[in-house]
């Protein structure tokens, strides 16, 4: 529990600057808009996925993408596609789901009438 309460803030700090990297594309053109793929690492993608924002190909590696679904509904898609998260909580509004011993991160956030998906991927472990 201890060692959730010092990684969770640094994660949704990581994630937090991801995405207001992600607001500055106008500006700065370092991150990587591209169309969606099925995949990013072994972790898929909702389906009909849009705004894939790739911030680090490399490991550890990060993009975020929209889904036309609600939280709870793209939950459930990564919980069919992956199995049960070794870890979940909910942390300032977001569906955090934990798998491999951490390693790959799903952070779901509310977004309009869908949601945005963050994906940390530390290691392929």
């Amino acid at each position: 529990m201890l060692k959730f309460i010092v990684i969770g803030p640094l994660l949704l700090a990581i994630l937090s600057s991801a995405w207001i990297q992600a607001q500055d594309l106008k500006i700065e053109n370092h991150v990587n808009v591209q169309s969606c793929p099925e995949n990013f690492y072994t972790l898929p993608l909702y389906p009909n996925a849009k705004f894939c924002q790739l911030f680090a190909e490399e490991l550890p590696a990060s993009m975020s993408y929209f889904a036309s679904s609600n939280q709870q509904t793209t939950k459930e898609f990564y919980v069919e596609q992956l199995g049960q998260a070794e870890d979940e909580k909910m942390l300032h509004g977001r569906i955090v789901l934990q798998y491999s011993n951490g390693q790959k991160v799903v952070v779901i956030s509310k977004d309009g009438q869908g949601s945005q998906i963050d994906i940390l991927i530390k290691s392929e472990e």
